[in-house]
């Protein structure tokens, strides 16, 4: 038994489990609407850089990858729901209600913006390429509790919020602020909507990149990037 549970821990998000355990008798895992924050990562241009490298070097890359980020979303009180080949998907406000779910995305997607700038210059120490990070954040309403067959489920959140942060995540890998390869400004680009930005406590180092309409919605959405604390500064 002890095996099977430390099994279940490497395949189910373990902080995830110990609230759900915590909150047994609040029936947690049934489906409501909700208001929270979504993330989606990416890695750009993974795909042609996995192509010269084996097997064990893409799991490697993807594993040290992913736990930098998840150290990050989960610091903030986040939950990784999931990985996507190298995307990584994460939300807030779920299954524990907090109110400043929009802060605590934003929070985790900076401690992301330094960690992968850290991690970058051990890369280039090493004679190895930088990771070229893409992430996008959206508040909202969704659908959250167990989503799935009766041979398995998830405990996850569905419905626009969620297609709309991913939508940005793809409009990251598009814009940047950088003109110049190298920058650390590219590094690391988080875009985040005005509802998100409107859900904040406080203001953030960002610069407005105006109405973009996102794939698969008919209006468009205000979009900012958040800026390296570094350079905010002179950005602003």
């Amino acid at each position: 038994m002890t095996a099977g549970m430390r099994w279940f821990e490497t395949y189910v998000p373990k902080t995830l489990v110990l609230r759900l355990m915590q909150r047994a008798g609040d029936d947690v895992t049934v489906s409501t609407e909700r208001t929270l924050t979504v993330m989606f990562t990416d890695i750009r241009g993974f795909s042609t850089m996995a192509e010269t490298m084996d097997a064990p070097a893409i799991a490697a890359l993807l594993n040290h990858h992913f736990e930098l980020l998840s150290a990050c979303i989960e610091a903030e009180g986040g939950t990784v729901d999931k990985f996507i080949g190298d995307s990584v998907m994460a939300f807030w406000g779920a299954p524990d209600y907090v109110a400043d779910h929009a802060d605590r995305g934003v929070r985790a997607a900076q401690a992301m913006q330094r960690a992968v700038g850290m991690d970058n210059a051990k890369r280039r120490a090493a004679g190895q390429p930088p990771i070229a990070v893409r992430v996008g954040l959206h508040s909202g309403p969704v659908v959250v509790g167990n989503i799935g067959s009766i041979s398995r489920v998830n405990y996850t959140v569905v419905g626009d919020t969620v297609n709309a942060a991913s939508r940005l995540e793809s409009l990251a890998k598009e814009i940047s602020l950088a003109s110049q390869a190298g920058n650390p400004d590219d590094e690391c680009v988080v875009l985040f909507s005005e509802a998100t930005k409107n859900g904040l406590e406080g203001e953030v180092p960002s610069h407005a990149l105006g109405s973009h309409k996102l794939r698969g919605r008919s209006e468009e959405v205000q979009v900012y990037q958040l800026l390296q604390d570094a350079d905010a500064s002179d950005r602003r």
